[in-house]
């Protein structure tokens, strides 16, 4: 069903943000739903019409069928176990339902571009926030306090779907494959460091709701988690001294003018939109920069200790503040988002502001769709 580049993505994916629960059968169905968001997302960018509008609804069709299926099987597994949680986990699937079908029974011929990015940006949703939290909170448990070990009864229940061959072939490919090729993306970015800002992102709940926001932040956890992956090869000396510190000083580089110019965007907003409490937010990014300015100092001095402990004061920094601050941007904006959207493509034409190629790589793969550049401006990152 799946074409190789889908494989591609789809182990990229799995690999990546470490999906597997390591339970066979419920994998599985999750490298399904995978499947079906990335061979969706495929599809609309290179299909149109009414292929795609089929495509679409095929789509729908099969993730309702999967989530019913999927929902009930891991059901029976946590109430077999006796997971105290399970009312609150049996809530969330029944949510989710619930949405899939209120989409099912919409009129989306008015609007099917925005019906289809709904949809993905759903299963997204679901995939990050339920599986990495939900589903990896009730694996924690068994394995700590049932050791519940007994899932051939799953993969029997499974056999049943009419997916099961589909959905069998998809987990041999991507699992057991001799090839392990994964797409592009994940080699630009890097597995590791994709991994690092994903644990981050999630564990800390950073999205804003404003793209430009996340895309920014997101851009600003690559850097800070490339920095620091090169701060420890550094104390390793696992590459020559004098390139190491020529290249842990062209990250920090990087890091300081990305945050100002992040700064200098969120501020611009502020303004053009009279938030209300955008005094209060330009302080805190002045108390902000004073950590800038003692790193600049510090990585001149190739201070390494001192390094390590401002960029583990910045990370923690930009984590409470986004988390806390920024978050309080999209409650102010979110009734103005198109308006603030289009105020943004305007700064990104007029070079402005930078949206690197890469930060909205990432930002498709964590967060959402929403293309708010001018794709003809996007730069190519700097470092």
């Amino acid at each position: 069903m799946f074409h190789e580049s889908t494989i591609e993505k789809i182990r990229g994916i799995w690999k990546t943000f470490d999906l597997s629960l390591g339970i066979p059968p419920i994998d599985k169905q999750h490298l399904w739903l995978i499947g079906i968001l990335v061979d969706l997302e495929q599809k609309f960018e290179s299909e149109v019409g009414v292929k795609l509008k089929e495509d679409f609804a095929i789509s729908l069709n099969k993730t309702l069928d999967y989530t019913i299926e999927h929902f009930s099987l891991e059901e029976k597994l946590l109430e077999k176990a006796g997971f105290p949680k399970l009312g609150h986990h049996r809530l969330q699937h029944i949510r989710f339902i619930a949405a899939l079908k209120r989409r099912m029974n919409e009129n989306i011929e008015e609007n099917f571009a925005k019906a289809a990015f709904d949809l993905m940006k759903n299963l997204k949703k679901w995939l990050f926030v339920h599986i990495l939290n939900e589903d990896k909170g009730y694996l924690e448990w068994l394995k700590i306090e049932k050791n519940y070990q007994n899932y051939d009864w799953i993969e029997d229940d499974l056999k049943h779907s009419p997916y099961y061959e589909e959905i069998q072939n998809l987990y041999e490919k991507v699992v057991f494959s001799k090839k392990q090729n994964i797409s592009p993306e994940f080699l630009d970015i890097g597995e590791q460091n994709l991994k690092a800002i994903s644990e981050l992102w999630y564990r800390y709940r950073l999205k804003t709701g404003i793209a430009i926001v996340d895309i920014q932040h997101l851009w600003l956890l690559h850097l800070l988690v490339r920095t620091e992956k090169v701060y420890k090869q550094k104390l390793k000396q696992e590459i020559d001294s004098s390139e190491l510190s020529d290249e842990l000083k062209a990250l920090i580089q990087s890091v300081i003018e990305y945050v100002k110019e992040h700064f200098n965007t969120e501020e611009s907003i502020m303004s053009r939109f009279n938030y209300i409490g955008e005094k209060s937010h330009i302080k805190q990014h002045e108390q902000f920069n004073i950590l800038i300015a003692d790193l600049t100092d510090r990585s001149e001095s190739g201070d390494l200790e001192a390094i390590a402990r401002l960029l583990q004061d910045l990370k923690d920094w930009l984590i409470s503040h986004i988390a806390v601050e920024d978050k309080k941007l999209f409650y102010f904006f979110r009734s103005r988002l198109p308006e603030v959207n289009e105020y943004v493509r305007q700064l990104n034409k007029a070079e402005k502001i930078h949206i690197w190629k890469e930060a909205v790589m990432i930002y498709k793969l964590l967060v959402d769709y929403e293309d708010i550049s001018d794709s003809k401006n996007l730069s190519k990152q700097h470092y």
